[in-house]
């Protein structure tokens, strides 16, 4: 299953390594069962969307350092 992500976060596209999966970018996970529930998941948490069709990938923006509150 395809998916883009709208955020950037750690995850797996396979239920076994971890990965910075990074905003904009589209992923496929595994072919099986794990990975559709991967795919699910993402998307519920709100991370990610499927990609249904030939969607372009988001162009990836830097972040800015953000200042730390005295």
């Amino acid at each position: 299953m395809k998916i883009q992500m709208l955020k950037s976060v750690p995850g797996s596209l396979d239920g076994i390594a971890v990965i910075d999966l990074v905003m904009g970018q589209q992923y496929d996970t595994i072919d099986s069962a794990r990975g559709e529930r991967l795919a699910h998941y993402h998307v519920r948490r709100g991370d990610a969307v499927f990609v249904t069709s030939a969607v372009p990938a988001l162009p990836t923006q830097p972040t800015a350092p953000r200042r730390k509150r005295k």
